[in-house]
């Protein structure tokens, strides 16, 4: 693998709303118990690679004036992620807090690093992406909410870099961002910061009263935070803090790929063991996501050798927008997602049905969550406590989001990719850049189990039992 190259610092500043561009001069939002769960988690870090085979002097003279004020005009939308986030004494729950003159952190890069490898879908280091992810602190009373680093490749291209803190947007939200943000550069000076270039059912629902708690979830969840966080304090509020969650040695990072073929294939080896699955009830979604599980599982059997394998586990991200009894806007700004969580006897994923085993599993917890979405989610922020300092595969997908839309004048994104996977375990899935009706996902495993998974994979999809 290639060593860790360090990037220049070129520029550092702040960037904020326009002044006065915000109504009022102040404005505080508390978190609802779907922030609140994400409180401690990592912050997701994410990457979107542009093609820009033009030198250094053409980005920092030309477009870089323009990323700043068409960034600035952005976050006059989406306020928010100007703002920090803090738990004072005299507050029951964290706020995110905005006063008219915040910012965010902006840094501009230069890297001599080779552009293609890195943007690739080729097994590379993890660490190699970590110079183009920007510095967000996370400990203190008082935590800005979001940083961005842009890191030019001179000839080569350039990397838009998102560090967040989750408590304040889930994916879907901070890929709305990005491409209100883009959409606004793009389009040049029409997009202004009332947003009158960008239609009303692309702008951000801001609002977070519409977040019922019906069953008191939020008074759990404050408990747990209090204990996780401690009582330390200064300024008046409560020190904040993450779960300690490292880069584990020897890990690796790589894309896979499924093809519309792909897809159909794995469909129809799943309906043909379970004939009374509906093909339309079926989705891309939960296919891939068995298959990759099966595939890791094998995987992982073919590596760390047992004669009791044991239970295995895979969490699924679900949105709930539209899944609410009074269901909210699809532009809702905020945390609006739940984990579902599969267990299985890893002998029985390993079987030559093994990937009908998960689907059933997968789709079985999907549609429980018809009885009520919020159906055991008390219990979620403790069970995620519990896994401090460890890895969890967990599928989360932004599909259907149109990622790859997200273009600041430059063309599509050449890769976006999840940075901060290689710490939670996260398999990363969207719709496919360059193949209509094709996925992608990211993993980060240890080598020796990324290269069993690749030959899993590839092997798997070729022979009539998967």
């Amino acid at each position: 693998m290639a060593p860790r190259r360090p990037v220049k610092v070129i520029e550092s500043c702040r960037i904020g709303p326009p002044k006065g561009s915000i109504t009022s001069t102040s404005a505080i939002l508390p978190l609802t118990f779907f922030d609140l769960v994400w409180l401690p988690l990592p912050t997701p870090q994410l990457l979107y690679y542009y093609d820009f085979p033009q030198p250094l002097t053409q980005f920092t003279e030309s477009f870089l004036p323009h990323i700043k004020h068409t960034l600035s005009l952005a976050l006059s939308i989406c306020y928010p992620l100007a703002g920090n986030l803090s738990w004072p004494h005299d507050s029951y729950k964290p706020i995110v807090k905005y006063i008219d003159g915040d910012s965010i952190s902006f840094t501009v890069a230069e890297s001599d690093a080779n552009f293609y490898r890195l943007s690739s879908n080729n097994a590379k280091d993890p660490e190699e992406l970590h110079p183009l992810v920007p510095h967000l602190p996370v400990s203190g009373s008082v935590v800005p909410v979001s940083a961005i680093q842009a890191t030019v490749f001179p000839n080569s291209g350039i990397c838009i870099g998102i560090t967040i803190h989750h408590s304040i947007v889930d994916g879907r939200s901070l890929t709305h961002f990005m491409k209100i943000w883009a959409s606004i550069s793009r389009l040049g000076d029409a997009g202004n910061a009332g947003g009158e270039s960008l239609s009303n059912e692309s702008l951000p629902f801001l609002d977070r009263t519409v977040i019922n708690d019906p069953n008191n979830i939020e008074k759990t969840y404050l408990k747990e935070l209090v204990r996780f966080m401690g009582s330390k304090s200064e300024s008046g509020s409560r020190i904040l803090k993450l779960m300690d969650v490292k880069l584990e040695p020897d890990m690796v990072r790589a894309t896979f790929e499924l093809n519309p073929t792909n897809i159909w294939r794995i469909k129809d080896f799943i309906l043909a063991q379970h004939e009374k699955t509906q093909p339309n009830r079926l989705s891309t979604f939960v296919a891939a996501c068995a298959y990759a599980w099966v595939c890791l599982i094998k995987a992982e059997g073919k590596v760390i050798k047992s004669e009791n394998p044991g239970m295995a586990r895979l969490v699924v991200t679900v949105d709930c927008r539209a899944r609410l009894d009074n269901p909210i806007p699809g532009t809702y700004f905020g945390n609006c997602v739940r984990g579902c969580v599969m267990t299985s006897e890893r002998a029985d994923l390993m079987r030559g049905d093994g990937v009908a085993v998960a689907t059933e599993l997968i789709k079985e917890a999907m549609s429980g969550l018809r009885k009520g979405v919020l159906g055991g989610v008390e219990h979620v922020l403790s069970n995620l406590l519990k896994l401090e300092s460890r890895r969890a595969f967990a599928a989360a997908g932004l599909m259907g989001f149109g990622i790859y839309e997200t273009d600041f004048g430059w063309g599509r994104p050449k890769k976006v990719e999840l940075v901060s996977n290689d710490r939670t375990g996260a398999l990363f899935m969207r719709e496919s850049r360059d193949i209509d009706g094709g996925i992608e996902f990211d993993l980060v495993l240890h080598k020796q189990v990324m290269e069993a998974f690749a030959q899993e994979f590839y092997h798997g999809l070729q022979r009539s039992n998967l």
